[in-house]
């Protein structure tokens, strides 16, 4: 139990390691577990991209498209770009589609489409073609 009354485990906000409380230094890092105050739920979404859960990840990813949290393109793209879960790259894809559209995304999108894992080279080659067939 956490000196503030609550169980659980408690996801670091600097280095994503679990602490068995919600407020002082983390166990790895030394950093306050706790985020920011003051930290928007878009800002506290665009966080959980990282998170190690991927599952948590990849619904983050879904929230802020739906939210077109503007804000989140630079960190969707580089989800995108450098992710290791492909779930969640093709999730991001999806979101900066709905946020941004593709056409500024247009070469971009053409890379993905020659060089992304499959789920994402063909969620880029689908937007493209969207694009052909509006233009």
């Amino acid at each position: 139990m956490s000196p503030d009354g609550v169980m659980g485990l408690f996801w670091c906000f600097h280095c994503y390691a679990v602490n068995d409380h919600s407020h002082g230094p983390c166990v790895v890092c030394g950093e306050l577990v706790e985020p920011p105050t003051g930290l928007s739920w878009v800002d506290s979404l665009i966080w959980t991209l990282g998170h190690p859960d991927g599952d948590r990840a990849v619904l983050a990813a879904r929230t802020l498209g739906r939210l077109k949290a503007r804000q989140s393109v630079p960190a969707l793209r580089a989800v995108v770009d450098a992710g290791a879960d492909v779930y969640l790259r093709a999730e991001a894809l999806r979101s900066l589609l709905v946020i941004a559209g593709p056409e500024p995304l247009g070469t971009w999108l053409e890379q993905l489409s020659r060089e992304g894992p499959l789920a994402v080279r063909d969620i880029a080659r689908e937007a493209l073609h969207g694009m052909r067939r509006v233009t």
